[in-house]
């Protein structure tokens, strides 16, 4: 006579639930850091904002003074000043860091001799995306060229250049922005990594049909470029661009950011709160513009 196995008793999760489990385990972490990291110093950022912070030997100490640090960054010409030119030099820098990023994205899409070190030498600032490292390469160049390095002084000394837009009667305003750019083109390919990276594989997840008909269709170069590439790419641009702008307002260089460390390191942690979530106001506000704007011009190819 066969005996039946009871059944243990006891709470058994389905299927559905312990996947739902191990990807919260998986998020723990990052939720943990995301708290400790962000959730918490923003807080504390906010609560800085609206106080004057003394240090006393009982502690730090809260005086609430409301919106008064606000109305003094507002009235800080300095501030004012650096924030003005971090908008006014953010645009052109990521039209030219995107453009420069799909054409070297399309090239590298080609097959020819050499791509696997064109690739390489083009994801290096991928690999060695620090500001640090890129201020040391920026500080020996410099120095080279103070001490007379001609070779070293094309790319990031542009009188000639300035020179010959001068010659052709263009406003001053134009030409302190091309002479910026020249000036920054080190910086900006240093800074087309990440882009590169993205737009090449949008570049390589185009189906080769869609050519393939183009061609039989007599299509041109230029015509399959907006008529098929630019389109399938679109939804990556945009990201590309919300990345530019990002890595513009964050960058190691940008004024903004100086000002508020050096506000900070002197001791002035209820300003330098206030410059920062001013600044980062600032940052979302243009980002959501950006993305409403462009989205709209975006195609998706499950549309």
């Amino acid at each position: 006579m066969k005996t039946e196995k009871r059944k243990r008793p006891g709470f058994r999760l389905s299927f559905t639930a312990r996947r739902a489990v191990a990807g919260r385990l998986f998020l723990l972490p990052w939720m943990i850091g995301a708290l400790y990291f962000f959730v918490l110093p923003f807080i504390q950022g906010v609560v800085y904002t609206v106080n004057k912070v003394s240090f006393t030997p009982q502690g730090v100490q809260f005086t609430f003074v409301g919106f008064k640090n606000y109305l003094s960054a507002f009235t800080d010409l300095d501030f004012t000043k650096n924030l003005t030119s971090s908008l006014t030099n953010m645009i052109p820098q990521v039209v030219i860091i995107v453009f420069f990023s799909l054409f070297v994205a399309i090239i590298l899409r080609g097959k020819f001799r050499g791509r696997a070190l064109a690739r390489a030498i083009f994801f290096l600032p991928v690999i060695i995306s620090s500001g640090v490292v890129i201020t040391v390469l920026k500080e020996n160049v410099m120095s080279g060229v103070g001490m007379g390095m001609k070779e070293a002084s094309f790319l990031f000394e542009a009188p000639s250049f300035e020179d010959t837009l001068s010659n052709l009667g263009l406003p001053q305003k134009v030409l302190e922005i091309f002479t910026s750019i020249v000036n920054q083109l080190f910086d900006l390919m240093w800074k087309s990594g990440v882009q590169i990276l993205l737009l090449l594989a949008a570049v390589n997840n185009i189906p080769q049909s869609s050519y393939e008909v183009a061609d039989m269709e007599g299509a041109t170069e230029w015509e399959k470029f907006w008529k098929i590439t630019f389109p399938m790419v679109s939804p990556t641009l945009l990201v590309a661009v919300i990345y530019s702008i990002i890595d513009s307002f964050t960058d190691y260089g940008n004024s903004v950011m100086r000002m508020v460390s050096e506000k900070m390191s002197q001791g002035y942690y209820e300003y330098s709160s206030t410059l920062a979530f001013i600044y980062f106001g600032c940052v979302l506000l243009i980002i959501g513009l950006v993305g409403l704007i462009l989205s709209r011009r975006v195609f998706y190819a499950s549309e």
